[in-house]
């Protein structure tokens, strides 16, 4: 079979799983190992239904965590596939090799090569962003090496705590301006962060209206996914 994604990988629906595995643990079991064992229960029965590729972006340089974050969550009952450039795992995802795809996170600014843009254009045809990684967190986890999991629209739309949206302008507008245009509308971004090749600024967002914003500053906003409220541990 290809990579493309089966119904059985459900971002919002895992993380609902572990958030409640989470809350009733008892005993000295770490949380981090509780987590592992059931991702690997998941993945052994996503595997029963369809194997899916798992495309990783791992520079040739500076960050590699992400191959190391994908195959913490996935597991082994995912194949992976490891690729130079993060335009090459949306590329593979869109087409089909990979049914998830995992990068940087869009706002950790470690990658010159921006590919968040390319998840705007207006089709449904293009992969969703649907979870952030690490999903467990301890209070000094360093955010910088933060990853998030794409994949293509599902029949259903996936539940999200925070949204990612792609936010183009009038020409000339400058961050200030943008932020400012969000908070009067009722919104703020918990990010704002901007494409230097494109007049395009990415926010993420704890609400999905956006009906307010002033259309003279903001000319288009385009939901680029979201993902399930990480679990934080002491």
């Amino acid at each position: 079979s290809d990579g493309s994604p089966a119904p059985a990988f459900r971002a919002a629906r895992e993380a609902e799983v572990l958030r409640q595995l989470v809350a009733r643990h008892r005993g000295p079991l770490k949380l981090r190992s509780l987590v592992r064992i059931w991702r690997e229960i998941m993945s052994g029965m996503t595997e029963i239904q369809q194997q899916i590729v798992v495309a990783v972006h791992v520079p040739e340089t500076a960050d590699k965590t992400g191959w190391d974050i994908a195959r913490d969550h996935f597991g082994l009952g995912m194949k992976y596939l490891p690729l130079r450039s993060s335009r090459e795992v949306v590329s593979a995802v869109n087409d089909g090799r990979a049914g998830i795809g995992v990068l940087s996170a869009p706002d950790a600014g470690s990658d010159g090569d921006q590919w968040w843009p390319l998840l705007a254009a207006v089709s449904e045809e293009m992969p969703k962003i649907v979870m952030k990684l690490p999903f467990l967190l301890s209070k000094e986890s360093v955010t910088t090496n933060s990853k998030v999991a794409i994949c293509m629209p599902g029949p259903e739309p996936e539940i999200s705590d925070v949204a990612y949206v792609v936010i183009e302008t009038v020409p000339g507008i400058s961050r200030e301006k943008v932020a400012s245009t969000l908070r009067a509308a009722g919104i703020e971004p918990k990010v704002l962060h901007s494409d230097p090749k494109t007049s395009f600024y990415l926010a993420e967002i704890e609400t999905t209206s956006t009906d307010a914003v002033d259309r003279r500053v903001i000319k288009n906003i385009v939901s680029i996914g979201g993902y399930p409220a990480q679990i934080v541990t002491e």
